[in-house]
């Protein structure tokens, strides 16, 4: 066989998609000004072009542009530093920054002069790049028409670049990591820039302009930053040291933010993001940035580990130190929170006292707007039915997740104050894991309340046991978690009159002692009562139409081979029917009652060995149809083993961080403090 060579290809996609993939397209956009800030510029002017003409409710940004004083490109190094994929020119980079403007627009122009070293003269490069232009060509085969020129006197080195004809421009619905982020609004761009690049302004390295606009750092951060080292020694006995930079910012955001950075070839750049909160810190504290270094600190351990959940000892360990010194910080800051606290353990008007509460992060949060509460309205001075209902309250509102709207709407506090509140909102975390924990309390109730309308005593229970079927309606998570919060619709008269067509010619039926299914009782309303019957519609999230068809069979009526042949005819019906869809639908029947004979029992046990799903008698494919066959001590038992294991999932995660905190620091045991740092995005493409 005769050898030749070949060659490998790279397909322009490969820029234009693939390695343009950042997180947003805010923190594509980042990467140009860390390109600028690598080639020496102090100046960063930054243009949002809008389009005036627009009649639509939000303005419209038609195009970006950056200009930079820095070093610029040389036409002699235009080729490797600009159209060169992969680069090593700086230590540690990608050779692929310069190409995330194609994340956040189809076309970006660069204009850049630079100092040419070979004919010791200044040089000036005009190039325009296309995504459209990269696409499904190889990237040797492509031309990029450029103009050049080679100066006659020394100008100021710059390098421009303009992003044109948006992505979000170009289609009513865009890919999410082509949607422009709201960070590029001139109202949020200053506090965006000064979080990725609060060194460089604060200390005066970089000037950045906003539309000819300086963003001063007395915009942003009360004096001086609190610098605080702590050694960290590894369990290789490596000894690191960990720089915490703590600024006080300017903002009503009211919360904590910690950062973690990493050198990005020579510039500290964001890794993760991080919140904290602790009974130390409260919102009256203000808004904290936090930056943390360490030479240990690399892209790839974040890319790989998270902070806040990897499980490696020597992560645990840090993130302990990261917690503990900021727990010291904020508790020197705070004291008028801690008095306050242990002041609400004696104070009557407490409903936690009564009423406990269902997690110590539902303490922890009750305890923090009370505070707040406190602080605005000085409620401890009023009358003490006036704070039994602002308590009551609060702590109902915590309980069914609806604090924000408690505080800005019911008692229309002003928007400064709210946005205390908001610090508390902004944990969706804590309010569900609250939230959620209630649910789960009540599901598990109402699972006690079925068992006694299905099992208990008839005679106690007649009229629940009689409207069962509008019961379980506003309960069909009973049937899969996808149904969750899902409401009983129906909206197409004309299938519902099918399915009761359907019901009328192959269930209704009397059972009878001969058939073996009818349970005898001497309570005359235990014999009244009928098969009830509902059936409902949602759109599931494969897109898929779903019909679920319940039939509830009396109380004397156990599942025997009459009803098993019963259920198996109203399938066979769904699939002949002609005016039943078939695309993209699925039927979903349901056979439930209390008991079931033996031998419908065994053919039941010997269905269900075929399908991994719970319950299922039979599949069929003509109409995607699945029949389920069920008693109801089943599906409560079966419901409450998922509920069980979620409440002691939700124990473990709520009591992780008390009991950690009284296993590890006996001298704050007394004080019983809760705190939590929580991994919130990467920042790392």
């Amino acid at each position: 066989m005769p050898a030749t060579n070949r060659k490998l290809n790279t397909n322009g996609r490969v820029v234009s998609e693939i390695l343009t993939n950042y997180r947003d397209t805010f923190r594509a956009f980042t990467e140009l000004i860390n390109n600028s800030i690598q080639e020496s510029a102090t100046e960063i002017k930054l243009y949002i072009i809008i389009n005036e003409n627009s009649n639509t409710l939000y303005p419209v940004i038609e195009s970006i542009e950056l200009i930079d004083n820095g070093n610029g490109v040389s036409l002699a190094d235009f080729d490797k530093k600009i159209l060169e994929v992969g680069t090593t020119v700086k230590p540690g980079g990608h050779g692929i920054g310069r190409f995330s403007a194609l994340q956040i627009g189809e076309s970006m122009k660069i204009e850049t002069v630079g100092y040419d070293e070979t004919k010791s003269k200044h040089s000036k490069v005009e190039v325009e790049i296309t995504a459209s232009a990269l696409k499904n060509k190889n990237l040797a085969d492509i031309n990029f028409p450029t103009k050049e020129e080679i100066l006659s006197r020394p100008t100021n080195t710059y390098y421009k670049v303009s992003i044109n004809n948006l992505h979000q421009n170009r289609s009513a619905n865009p890919p999410k990591n082509n949607r422009l982020s709201e960070a590029f609004y001139s109202d949020n761009l200053p506090a965006a820039l000064a979080q990725y690049y609060i060194y460089q302004i604060f200390n005066g390295d970089i000037r950045f302009f906003v539309n000819d606009k300086q963003i001063e750092r007395s915009q942003f951060v009360i004096d001086q930053p609190i610098l605080i080292k702590k050694n960290f020694e590894t369990s290789t006995g490596d000894i690191h040291i960990i720089d915490f930079k703590l600024y006080n910012i300017i903002s009503d955001l009211n919360k904590v933010k910690i950062f973690t950075m990493v050198d990005n070839a020579g510039l500290k750049t964001l890794a993760n993001e991080y919140t904290y909160s602790s009974d130390y810190y409260t919102p009256d504290l203000g808004t904290w940035f936090i930056y943390i270094e360490s030479n240990m600190f690399t892209s790839d351990l974040f890319k790989n580990a998270l902070l806040e959940t990897f499980g490696d000892e020597d992560f645990i360990n840090l993130k302990t130190l990261i917690r503990d010194t900021l727990n010291e910080f904020f508790k020197e800051k705070n004291t008028a929170f801690k008095d306050f606290v242990n002041r609400l353990k004696e104070d009557k008007a407490n409903p936690l006292l009564v009423n406990k509460p269902v997690s110590e992060t539902h303490e922890l949060v009750f305890n923090k707007v009370a505070y707040l509460v406190e602080s605005k309205f000085r409620i401890s001075e009023r009358e003490d039915r006036i704070k039994d209902l602002v308590y009551e309250l609060v702590d109902n509102s915590i309980r069914n997740g609806k604090i924000e709207l408690l505080f800005s709407k019911l008692i229309k506090m002003k928007d400064k104050t709210v946005g205390k509140f908001h610090e508390l909102m902004e944990r969706t975390e804590l309010e569900s894991v609250i939230h959620f924990s209630s649910q789960v309390a009540q599901k598990l109730e109402f699972l006690e309340f079925l068992h006694e309308i299905t099992y208990g005593s008839i005679s106690s229970v007649i009229k629940e046991r009689s409207q069962l079927h509008k019961i379980v309606e506003k309960e069909l998570w009973l049937f899969g978690e996808n149904y969750t919060q899902t409401p009983h619709l129906w909206s197409d008269k004309k299938i519902g009159g099918i399915f009761d067509d359907i019901r009328a010619s192959t269930l209704d039926y009397i059972p009878t002692v001969d058939d073996d299914n009818l349970v005898v009782s001497a309570e005359q309303e235990f014999n009244d009562i009928t098969d009830l019957f509902f059936y409902n519609e949602k759109i599931t999230g494969d897109d898929v139409k779903e019909f679920m068809v319940v039939e509830l069979k009396a109380p004397n009526c156990k599942i025997s081979q009459k009803e098993l042949n019963q259920i198996d005819r109203y399938a066979f019906q769904i699939e002949e029917a002609n005016g039943l869809p078939t695309e993209n639908t699925r039927y979903k029947l349901i056979l439930i009652s209390t008991g079931i004979t033996a031998f419908a029992k065994s053919k039941v046990k010997s269905a269900r060995e075929k399908y991994t799903q719970p319950f299922i008698w039979d599949i069929k494919s003509e109409k995607n149809i699945e029949v389920y066959v069920m008693t109801w001590s089943e599906l409560i038992e079966m419901n409450k083993r998922k509920l069980r294991y979620l409440s002691s999932e939700l124990e473990i995660k709520d009591k992780a961080v008390g009991a950690k905190f009284e296993l590890e620091y006996p001298e704050l045991l007394n004080d019983k403090i809760n705190s939590q740092l929580r991994f919130i995005q990467s920042k790392i493409a």
